[in-house]
């Protein structure tokens, strides 16, 4: 039984998702369709890349992954050498399993060392661009769980947009580190790893400041403190994260009014 996921910001108001997955039904060829998410925010790759590297592992062989959301740029501010086509769209196998997505960069977000053969989909018309989900991604997918080649409805290609996180890195006894992803509880993830966290930091000691309070251990649970206290935690994804207990850290600890960009920077200072 082929496993199918979908990723999109789409959302559930809409008959966009619905339709998709009738699509997906009406093949009658035996699938399972797991929404991983599909409450992206609009055009938020970023969020897209980290649920869906997150998830990866979990997942069996041949999984097909469907991420239809796109990555809208200001191309004047991109260097020349960059080549960023929302009409275009992209297939590659990962770990043994299968990603499609528009070409937005998703590859590399989810690893930096993406070196894996990435084909650009066929299709044809206006019609077919406007829903891509339906009309480009659904058949390629079907196409896949049919082990038909992949030759057939793609062509490879070199030519694809790469786009990199901000890492994590270290300046004297300074571990600089930011956000990178708040779930629906308020929970800020940050993109310091526990592995990065025990190479640079290891036994030493080390204070974490945030708005308010000063942080001087890792928890194992948020039931450690107090209700209302804030804490920090390594999630089981490995990342670390900031977190109120029985609260949102994001609404407690960041501006009120922080627009359309999220950005939450995290120091950690270590000592000998």
């Amino acid at each position: 039984m082929s496993i199918i996921t979908l990723t999109t910001d789409l959302g559930y108001r809409d008959p966009y998702l619905a339709i998709v997955k009738a699509r997906l039904i009406a093949s009658n060829l035996p699938k399972h369709i797991i929404d991983l998410s599909c409450d992206i925010k609009e055009n938020n790759i970023s969020d897209a890349a980290f649920i869906l590297k997150s998830a990866l592992p979990y997942f069996p062989d041949e999984t097909i992954h469907l991420v239809a959301v796109k990555f809208i740029i200001d191309k004047s501010k991109l260097n020349k050498a960059e080549n960023v086509d929302n009409s275009r769209y992209l297939l590659c196998r990962y770990k043994n399993q299968f990603i499609i997505c528009p070409d937005n960069g998703l590859f590399t977000l989810i690893d930096s060392n993406f070196n894996e053969p990435v084909y650009q989909l066929y299709y044809e018309g206006d019609n077919a661009h406007h829903f891509f989900l339906k009309d480009v991604f659904v058949d390629a997918a079907l196409h896949l769980i049919e082990k038909k080649p992949i030759g057939e409805i793609a062509s490879a290609t070199n030519d694809y947009y790469k786009a990199f996180q901000f890492e994590s890195f270290v300046n004297g006894n300074m571990f600089r580190g930011k956000g990178i992803y708040v779930d629906d509880f308020g929970n800020i993830i940050t993109n310091i790893t526990k592995e990065k966290f025990e190479e640079v930091i290891g036994k030493k000691r080390f204070t974490i400041t945030l708005p308010g309070s000063r942080l001087d251990r890792i928890h194992a649970t948020y039931d450690e403190v107090k209700y209302g206290t804030p804490l920090v935690l390594f999630n089981s994804f490995g990342y670390l994260e900031v977190a109120i207990n029985g609260k949102s850290a994001l609404n407690m600890l960041c501006p009120r009014d922080i627009g359309t960009t999220f950005e939450f920077n995290i120091l950690i200072e270590f000592y000998d």
